[in-house]
């Protein structure tokens, strides 16, 4: 679609967005005015420590409204923390959710709507539009920098018996405030501020070459990978306030363009490892993108000087094949400036586990919006020079 028809129309759907150093006080203000009387609020372990959480239940409190605090949720949220979530949240009749950290918490908090509305069972809800109910209201705040969750249509939860990721998209799981503190950052180890930013690169360089990529989205992901390329770097070694707030911006263009343009093979083939092994997912989708790329640039040239440009070169005039490498060189640069793991073997995956690896994965909605159309022995082919 993006590449045959750039004229074509598009839908681009976004949250009320709220961005800015210091706003994470206005959580409060957000949840009351969506008519909220009592607030769960879905968070870890971590952000507790960290001192975010009271940060977010004082500002309730001077909102006027009671709250519940849920903090039982892991890494790669898993069905029954979801379960546990909604017996807690009916169980204390509250009426407006909050998410606040990384991707884990705000998936959570997206898959508590879920059942708080629709009932059944998350496992339910696997797939495109298979929600029929609006969800109560929710505000989502991240604190890492490229989960994309609080501006996207997807959530995506483990599902522990089958040891896989549930996809899930809707219009209605993106929230209806998206609200982010940049500051929160600070407070983010090196590790996952690195891992984060990387999910974000994944997440910008997929939209761009998606099938259902529109110069709306164009623009989204192109800023964001200007933003990663101009100070990922920099932000992981000297955590200057402005390179940290720039890492935000990222994470917020990058989940604006793929909630809209969708993503591709990376995300396809990262979804099965995640579920199966409990992986990080920026780090899986860190060792899988240099070969999707190479896999996707035979039918993305269009692009390609586009893709260049956001990444801070000057590609006019120069050979497909050489912009082709000045493109792989800066995102290798940016997954070395995450400190990023190379290599499946590095994450613990198993060589004999690629054919079923590659197997589930077509079954993934991310595959639908792959530039290039692949198979199973393709799919395989990625893995296996990924390992």
């Amino acid at each position: 679609m993006g590449f045959d028809n750039p004229n074509q129309h598009c839908k681009f759907e976004v949250p009320e967005i709220i961005f800015g150093r210091g706003l994470l006080n206005q959580v409060g203000s957000c949840a009351k005015r969506l008519g909220g009387k009592k607030v769960f609020l879905v968070s870890d372990e971590g952000l507790l420590r960290a001192g975010w959480v009271d940060r977010v239940m004082k500002s309730l409190q001077d909102a006027g409204l009671d709250f519940v605090l849920f903090d039982q949720v892991t890494s790669n949220p898993k069905d029954f923390e979801i379960e546990a979530g909604f017996n807690e949240y009916v169980a204390q009749g509250a009426d407006v959710i909050v998410g606040l950290g990384g991707g884990s918490a705000m998936d959570a908090a997206k898959g508590i709507a879920i059942l708080g509305s629709n009932g059944g069972r998350i496992q339910d809800y696997r797939g495109i539009d298979q929600i029929h109910r609006p969800l109560p209201p929710l505000v989502l705040c991240p604190t890492t920098c490229g989960t994309g969750s609080d501006v996207s249509q997807f959530a995506v939860i483990n599902d522990s018996t089958e040891k896989c990721k549930l996809t899930i998209m809707s219009r209605c799981v993106a929230p209806d405030i998206s609200l982010t503190d940049p500051d929160t950052l600070e407070t983010l180890p090196d590790e996952f501020l690195g891992s984060s930013a990387i999910d974000a690169l994944s997440h910008a360089v997929e939209a761009y070459f998606s099938v259902a990529a529109s110069t709306l989205t164009d623009v989204n992901a192109a800023q964001a990978l200007t933003l990663l390329a101009k100070s990922f770097s920099r932000a992981v070694k000297e955590r200057r306030a402005d390179d940290l707030e720039d890492l935000s911006r990222a994470s917020l263009h990058a989940g604006m363009a793929f909630s809209n343009a969708l993503l591709g093979i990376s995300h396809a083939l990262a979804h099965p490892i995640g579920g199966l092994y409990d992986a990080n997912h920026g780090h899986v989708n860190a060792v899988l993108l240099p070969e999707v790329l190479r896999y996707d640039f035979p039918v993305v040239e269009r692009k390609l000087a586009g893709f260049a440009a956001a990444l801070g070169h000057n590609p006019v005039g120069i050979e497909t094949k050489y912009v082709e490498e000045m493109a792989l060189e800066t995102v290798d640069q940016l997954l070395d400036a995450g400190n990023a793991p190379r290599g499946l073997r590095n994450l613990g995956v198993r060589e004999e586990d690629l054919s079923s690896l590659a197997a589930k994965a077509l079954d993934d909605v991310c595959l639908l919006t792959s530039p290039r159309q692949t198979d199973q022995e393709d799919l395989l082919g990625i893995l296996k020079r990924s390992y």
